[in-house]
């Protein structure tokens, strides 16, 4: 699109890498804060992350480290393709794929070490740039329809009614449909942790239903090379899933530390199915039943001795759902990049009425 001359624009280069134009002037406000005088709070402030060309940019915010980076952006933005079809390009049956995936593998030896030379450079650079601050790396939680709109996704996906509670997280990691692909994400966290150097990565697994299921999945772990506890490996898990709540020692057992994913513990609480805009108006992370799950996993967590954290979106929409955390005693919130200057002010004059002393 031509853009006539003398016309009024906006450019905005906010985002990162992509720069937008809006059509007139756009009013906006440009936040300064001294950073240097800004006192650390008992909370822990992480940040929720994906994108590894905002990484060295956005570790300059004060920030205890990443609580979510998501693995989900560097295969969508960096990767492009399905695992599967990286592995078995002869299986992808569109001739235009397949000769896509045969270009892109171009100077690589295969599939396979395509996909983890990528998905060990975007993450080891999300984690060098807040080294030795912990990085929470979140193992693949795309949903089946999500892989399936990768290049060669639509021959190795199912076709789900409802792929929100379907084939995704834990449950995709030993199955023979998706194993292979699961052995690739661990091969390039190995290499991330081992050949990187970068030991701040703590990983962490997504929608473990069943007490059986997180025991594979850590054993599945275990046979490619990450180990819990071995060089200072951590293991977290999602706590997102009712039963995850209501089984909270016996998961607490198995993992590290629990990270709550307030958006689908919403979701599987009320009952709401959150890519649904029909019954959006039922849906809200500030629902009393939902704050009771969030205080017994906090609760839990804290009986177990084991971290307690939470990645969701209510903190970085509701302030007061960032008071009602600080109140809990949760150990540490994860939030957008844009909400993490006034959310670490609120958790301050939260924690000063508490009589709690920030850190030095």
């Amino acid at each position: 699109m031509r853009v006539p001359t003398g016309t009024v624009v906006t450019v905005s280069c906010a985002q990162g890498g992509s720069g937008r134009v809006y059509q007139g002037a756009v009013p906006f406000a440009v936040e300064r804060a001294d950073l240097g005088g800004l006192p650390r709070p008992q909370t822990e402030i992480m940040i929720n992350l994906g994108n590894p060309d905002l990484a060295f940019k956005t570790s300059f915010l004060p920030n205890d480290g990443v609580g979510l980076a998501r693995m989900e952006f560097i295969v969508n933005e960096s990767i492009k393709a399905h695992p599967l079809a990286l592995l078995h390009p002869e299986r992808v049956s569109d001739p235009a794929e397949r000769a896509w995936i045969e270009s892109l593998l171009r100077g690589h030896a295969d599939g396979g070490s395509y996909f983890i030379e990528r998905l060990a450079e975007g993450v080891g650079t999300i984690a060098a740039a807040f080294w030795p601050k912990p990085v929470v790396v979140r193992l693949s939680d795309f949903k089946s329809n999500e892989y399936a709109s990768l290049v060669g996704g639509d021959d190795f996906e199912p076709v789900e009614a409802n792929p929100m509670i379907g084939f995704r997280g834990a449950s995709r990691y030993a199955h023979p449909a998706y194993s292979e692909g699961f052995a690739l994400e661990c091969a390039a966290m190995k290499r991330v942790r081992e050949d990187m150097g970068l030991n701040n990565v703590i990983l962490m697994v997504p929608f473990v239903r069943r007490l059986a299921e997180a025991d594979t999945v850590l054993a599945k772990m275990a046979e490619c090379g990450l180990k819990r506890g071995d060089n200072d490996l951590k293991i977290y898990a999602m706590c997102e899933i009712p039963n995850n709540v209501i089984l909270i020692d016996a998961f607490a057992r198995r993992f590290d530390g629990f990270s709550i994913g307030s958006n689908d513990l919403t979701q599987l609480t009320l009952g709401v199915d959150r890519d649904s805009e029909i019954v959006a108006f039922d849906y809200d992370e500030r629902d009393e039943g939902v704050k009771m799950m969030i205080r017994l996993a906090v609760e839990g967590c804290r009986r177990n001795g084991i971290h307690s954290g939470l990645c969701g979106q209510a903190p970085s929409d509701y302030p007061e759902m960032a008071e009602f955390l600080v109140e809990l005693g949760i150990d540490s919130i994860s939030l957008n990049p844009d909400s993490v200057l006034s959310t670490t002010r609120q958790v301050l004059e939260v924690e000063r009425r508490a009589g709690r002393a920030p850190r030095r």
